[in-house]
């Protein structure tokens, strides 16, 4: 190749990889303007006291934004310093500014895409074809929880890490024998054990490199390719040691935040979570605990349905896949980065990763060269990636649309508490799901200079107010609220995050909160269907509930 021949390929690139992060950017920019959401506010918090977190890793309080019937000290334990690391630095240079946090996320996410456009190119040889893998992985619909929700960072730091170590492993092996060869497989493990640092997902890595050298030998002896599997393994060794040590052991997440050997509907979550993710990839239909998998539960009929058309999606790209080794990685990757969160609940944040493998078998269908395409073909994919881009925006105003009532709701709690300067205890009793998650830290976020503790007596089986099926909420004496729900409190995922191990419950038992006792008055077959919270001191107690206005106080 010539040297303008050469200077003309760069070109070429340099403009291909700038349409990704355009495309990457475009996808999700209407994040930047979302307020900080559920765990956001924590990691904000732990980002203020970094050095804790660091040597003692850091607990997600469930007890915290917890309602009564939430055992005390019921909490998630992580241990992911570097995503502590960069709340850190966005903390300092953002300070309370959400959109700073998003910045990071979408930068994240673009370098991502290109890292993904790189592995593609190796595996589909450079062309076409590698490039759509990596255009349908910057603007596919199912990154929109991890980009556009600043708590979803989690996934796409351990993700672009992850791709970043497959990818330096996979440049060492086209230069074996070479004096760069040794350099990229140790700097590939480490950059692995950074992806743990970041979440324990990127457990899968050893299985890739496996599956990886097994499908490609490249003329090398089976105990050499068996190497770099055996030292990513004993790089896990190492992580769980020092995890281990830091956390004082190795603590799994209590039910249902995952599920347990033994559990009830582990097998229906076994058999259908794959499916679920599968609807997400090829369908671009959100797999969420708290809003589609109750929905498919609820109508099986459905989801027979929705499973049958994203099992056809799966098969027609499957049939027009290019090359069995190609089909076998795509598939092998999907699946084997998916095996770490086999037991927890559906997530769609979890996709990230795992979505690369979807994009490289669709970018498979396509020639390496745009040029064999005739003016209908480059119609027609141009269409197809407009809609799913216009998709992908779509989702994301809508999850803003989320957070930013959880906003709201915590405003006007906020609002009433300045109204109310005597109030040393907070309750609400109906709290929408979506603000749900850390609202007493994002009320203290609210309002920093005010010390009200909060309790809360239940959570609404929505996301926001809009659709939700409220308690009937009835004010018996000046210090007693009554709520009933006909079909039953924890009906929803939230709840039942916030019930712990507690499954049922009867009538006249009473539980000592802060501030209030709470008596069990209705609980046919151990469900919840009506209790009475009875106040320790109304007049320093300020009782708000639902309304069409929003959040307005219950008692006088």
């Amino acid at each position: 190749m010539t040297r303008d021949e050469a200077a003309r390929a760069g070109g070429s690139r340099a403009r291909d990889a700038a349409l990704l992060v355009l495309l990457a950017t475009a996808a999700l920019l209407p994040s930047l303007f979302a307020p900080f959401f559920a765990d956001d506010y924590l990691h904000v918090e732990v980002a203020a006291r970094w050095r804790d977190a660091l040597t003692r890793g850091w607990i997600l309080p469930i007890d915290l934004a917890g309602t009564w019937w939430t055992p005390r000290g019921l909490s998630v334990e992580y241990f992911r310093p570097l995503v502590v690391v960069s709340f850190a630095v966005d903390h300092v240079l953002y300070g309370a500014h959400a959109v700073g946090y998003h910045l990071t996320n979408l930068v994240l996410h673009a370098s991502a895409t290109l890292v993904a456009w790189a592995i593609a190119r190796r595996v589909l040889g450079a062309g076409f074809g590698a490039w759509a893998a990596a255009a349908l992985f910057a603007i596919h619909p199912c990154h929109v929880q991890g980009v556009a929700w600043i708590s979803g960072r989690t996934d796409v730091l351990a993700g672009l890490l992850y791709m970043s170590a497959l990818l330096c492993y996979l440049e060492s092996r086209e230069r074996p024998g070479a004096r760069g060869e040794k350099p990229l497989v140790a700097l590939s493990l480490f950059v692995f054990f950074s992806a743990l640092l970041a979440k324990e997902m990127a457990l899968s890595f050893p299985a890739v490199l496996l599956a990886h050298n097994l499908l490609r030998p490249q003329g090398e002896s089976l105990g050499r390719r068996l190497v770099a599997p055996g030292l990513a393994v004993v790089v896990i060794a190492l992580y769980f040691g020092l995890r281990v040590t830091v956390l004082g052991g190795f603590h799994t997440p209590p039910s249902p935040f995952a599920f347990h050997l033994g559990d009830p509907g582990l097998v229906f979550h076994l058999l259908t979570a794959p499916l679920v993710y599968l609807g997400d990839l090829t369908l671009f239909v959100p797999g969420d605990p708290m809003v589609t998998v109750p929905f498919w539960k609820a109508h099986l009929a459905l989801f027979a349905l929705f499973a049958a058309a994203a099992i056809a999606s799966l098969s027609s790209s499957v049939r027009r896949a290019a090359g069995g080794w190609t089909l076998a990685w795509a598939l092998g990757f999907v699946a084997v980065t998916l095996v770490p969160v086999a037991m927890l609940p559906v997530g769609e944040h979890f996709l990230y990763l795992p979505s690369l493998g979807y994009c490289i078998l669709v970018g498979s269908r396509l020639p390496r060269s745009a040029a064999r395409l005739d003016a209908r073909e480059r119609r027609g994919l141009a269409i197809v990636g407009g809609l799913v881009l216009v998709f992908c925006i779509g989702r994301t105003v809508v999850l803003d649309g989320v957070a930013d009532a959880s906003r709201r709701t915590t405003e006007q709690a906020a609002a009433w508490l300045d109204r109310s300067p005597d109030a040393k205890l907070l309750i609400v009793a109906d709290l929408p799901a979506g603000a749900s998650l850390a609202f007493a830290l994002g009320l203290r976020f609210a309002r920093q200079g005010r010390d009200t503790d909060v309790e809360i007596l239940s959570i609404l089986p929505a996301l926001t107010t809009q659709g939700a099926r409220p308690s009937l909420v009835r004010v018996t004496r000046p210090d007693r609220v009554e709520l009933r729900r006909n079909d039953g409190f924890l009906g929803s995922y939230i709840e039942r995050a916030l019930s712990g191990s507690r499954k049922s419950f009867e009538a006249g038992e009473t539980f000592e909160r802060h501030g209030h006792t709470v008596t069990v008055l209705d609980a046919p077959g151990g469900q919840l269907h009506a209790f009475e919270a009875r106040l320790t001191d109304p007049a320093h107690t300020l009782v708000l509930g639902e309304s069409e206005q929003g959040l307005v106080p219950l008692l006088p």
